[in-house]
């Protein structure tokens, strides 16, 4: 009787080890496996960060090229603006000075 008690001991001691084996196999599993969700995630995120970037920088771009066309704009109507405004007073100009040399002659 002692024997079959010794080898139900033994019996049950084989399979705590192979109990404690199995969940330490299945703790490194689980970790192995949260470790590769993790770099997914952050994978993941960095690229998501780096669409939002890139879509951040082209509507900035957007803005900036807007900005230089209006600036453009601007400067050319000036300008045109001042080109009228010096024709004008050119023509003025000869006018008064052939007046001013015909009341001379």
């Amino acid at each position: 009787m002692a024997q079959g008690v010794l080898e139900r001991i033994l019996d049950a001691e084989e399979q705590a080890r192979q109990i404690k084996r199995a969940a330490h196999q299945e703790a490194e599993a689980l970790l192995a496996r949260a470790r590769q969700e993790a770099t997914e995630l952050i994978e993941a995120s960095k690229q998501t960060a780096r669409a939002q970037a890139e879509a951040l920088l082209a509507a900035e771009e957007q803005q900036a090229r807007q900005e230089a066309q209006e600036i453009l704009r601007q400067g050319e109507e000036r300008a045109q603006q001042l080109q009228q405004d010096a024709t004008a007073k050119i023509s003025k100009a000869v006018h008064l000075v052939l007046e001013r040399v015909v009341r001379r002659v």
